[in-house]
């Protein structure tokens, strides 16, 4: 279940709710001390962004302390490992993005960790979905027109991504995939590094996710030509979805999301996912997500458990037929 804006208000807070009114014995004492949330990144990315007053959020709203504890490296794997060999009485909790907790599992030879056996879901927090960008000169105006150059000119158009097995990296060989097209892919050291490659003309587009391109989405200086999403998205508005465009169906969005250790008792899970869904219907979060140039999600555990399911089976066909690795 996929709840975005006025849905995480109406439809999931009332039942979640409910069962938090019903929780059992073991979660009636909690948090007994400080309640750790993990972010398997340095500060600044959009978990900690959003992190950071969810934590406020949960504090208010649970009582006791809920503090962010950055812990990065291999791609998200180090803090998330920690999580997962935490004790599951509810004071170690994950805040994270969708790569730890599914793709790392395709990118890496070796996991520390099973992501859908080791960690128990609680919510889904927002999406951060794919956008193509291009200079506000080039000469496609749209997506069709990029498509055309690319299957008339093979090989010949420059395309930046993040990093190597970034999800504008995975984006972008899907893309190519689905449209039937080849373009040389180059990765950078992170999205600010592409959105300078692309304004200085050392690729032709680029294919990544919204914030390091905000400024220059709003002063004009480059043009979106595709959202891998089914509808809109605020932060790029006029962009059509690339599914509109000659490519059906295709979308790609990260996304962030709350989880515990496996064995996390019911009683805490359902008392966390409702003061998630709590926040996520906040005015305030969801122009907070929408700045970040995302949609608030929200919804039941179950619904990040299939989530991440559905992660690992679109990327696997994907990075096995590329031989992308993080090893």
């Amino acid at each position: 279940m996929r709840l975005t804006r006025r849905g995480v208000a109406a439809r999931s807070l009332p039942g979640l709710a409910a069962l938090a009114l019903a929780m059992p014995a073991q979660a009636q004492g909690w948090p007994a001390r400080p309640v750790t949330l993990v972010v398997p990144f340095v500060p600044g990315g959009s978990a900690d962004v959003i992190g950071r007053p969810l934590a406020q959020h949960l504090a208010a709203t649970l009582g006791g302390s809920f503090v962010i504890d950055n812990r990065g490296g291999a791609n998200g794997n180090v803090g998330t490992a920690a999580v997962a060999r935490a004790e599951p009485d509810g004071h170690t909790l994950l805040v994270t993005t969708n790569g730890p907790v599914s793709t790392n599992t395709l990118l890496f030879k070796a996991m520390p960790y099973d992501p859908l056996t080791a960690l128990t879901p609680i919510a889904l927090l927002s999406d951060l979905p794919v956008i193509v960008v291009a200079r506000r000169d080039a000469p496609w105006q749209d997506f069709a027109a990029l498509l055309g150059f690319a299957r008339a000119n093979p090989g010949k158009l420059n395309v930046g991504v993040p990093a190597t097995g970034a999800l504008g990296h995975l984006a972008a060989e899907l893309l190519a995939r689905r449209a039937g097209i080849d373009w040389t892919i180059v990765p950078f050291r992170g999205g600010p590094g592409a959105a300078n490659g692309l304004l200085s003309g050392a690729v032709d587009v680029t294919v990544d996710l919204v914030p390091p391109y905000q400024g220059q989405i709003a002063a004009g200086g480059v043009r979106v030509l595709g959202v891998a999403l089914a509808g809109p998205l605020a932060a790029a508005p006029g962009a059509a979805p690339i599914a509109a465009q000659g490519v059906p169906g295709f979308e790609a969005a990260g996304w962030t999301a709350i989880l515990g250790p496996a064995g996390l008792p019911g009683g805490i899970v359902a008392r966390v996912n409702a003061a998630t869904n709590a926040f996520l219907a906040r005015p305030e979060t969801r122009a907070m997500a929408a700045a970040m140039g995302s949609n608030v999600l929200g919804g039941a555990p179950e619904a990040l458990a299939a989530k991440m399911r559905t992660e690992i089976a679109q990327w696997q066909p994907v990075i096995a037929a590329t031989g992308i690795t993080l090893d």
